[in-house]
């Protein structure tokens, strides 16, 4: 799966978050110029929350166990998963790492309003909110809403995801994410299987990020429409398209490109930085470049 990768990141929210080392993000601050480190853990951010979008939407489909498939997490239902509306709780609780190497620690509330498969057009399916969430050390809260744009009965699955988010690292700085993403089912949905589930991913997000009392990235992101993002559910990570990113400093723009590959199932992309390209090692995730 090799990346073209464009997108943004706050920068602050970043500190002290590696996924497995610092080493897989060195691709980052190589391809940024002395600018600043701040850039690099924006970018890093981005590739972060991206991931963890995709996380959520998983977990926010309607008898979506995977996430629960070991002792950590653990997840649970209120009343029931076979009633509606009904509440999945996964708990992390002092901290689960992944086969990547990142922890997450606290809980996700999935309200979940009716089966994704089912649901008329208009229909809000799930709503996400946090509560005492971090990723590595990172605190993430805010909330994120599915909705039905175009029903399961009348072809292609489609659904509109809103997210808005703020991340704060431990020196208090925080960093703003906001999303409007439509995920369209190419494959799988008329069984059982949810291995079989691929999504189509369109997507627009921005923010700023503000460090201290002054520094401030605003960025932006969007996937490109000629070759958009895909997310099989049986692959850890996107394995094709491309997201664009444009950051701003105090006057200096950034353009980049994350290109997610032409659809292996692995975990390589490539990130261009103002033109200048090199692979990476997913996952993306927050990071400190001076440690």
């Amino acid at each position: 799966m090799k990346l073209k990768f464009l997108k943004f990141v706050p920068v602050a929210a970043l500190l002290c978050i590696v996924f497995a080392s610092c080493k897989k993000n060195e691709a980052v601050t190589s391809v940024h110029s002395q600018q600043g480190s701040q850039l690099a853990k924006a970018t890093s951010m981005i590739g972060a929350m991206e991931n963890e979008s995709d996380l959520e939407f998983s977990d926010a489909l309607v008898a979506s166990d995977r996430v629960g498939s070991s002792d950590c997490p653990q997840v649970s239902y209120i009343p029931s998963k076979d009633v509606y509306p009904h509440t999945k709780i996964v708990d992390f609780g002092t901290g689960c790492t992944d086969d990547n190497g990142i922890t997450r620690s606290g809980k996700r509330f999935i309200t979940v309003y009716a089966d994704q498969q089912t649901a008329p057009a208009g229909k809000v399916v799930s709503a996400v909110t946090f509560s005492n969430y971090y990723i590595n050390g990172i605190n993430l809260a805010g909330n994120v809403k599915i909705s039905v744009i175009t029903p399961a009965s009348s072809g292609n699955l489609t659904l509109r995801v809103g997210s808005d988010k703020t991340v704060s690292d431990q020196n208090g700085n925080t960093s703003s994410f906001t999303s409007k993403t439509i995920q369209k089912q190419i494959a799988g949905g008329g069984d059982d299987i949810l291995s079989n589930d691929v999504f189509q991913i369109s997507d627009v997000s921005y923010g700023t990020e503000i460090e201290g009392d002054s520094s401030m990235i605003v960025w932006h992101s969007a996937t490109d429409a000629s070759n958009p993002p895909i997310k099989q559910a049986s692959c850890a990570f996107r394995s094709q398209g491309v997201l664009n990113l444009y950051l701003k400093q105090n006057g200096a723009e950034t353009d980049e490109y994350l290109n997610y590959g032409n659809g292996d199932c692995d975990n390589m992309a490539t990130l261009t930085i103002n033109g200048v390209s090199q692979d990476i090692t997913l996952p993306f995730y927050f990071f400190d470049p001076h440690l």
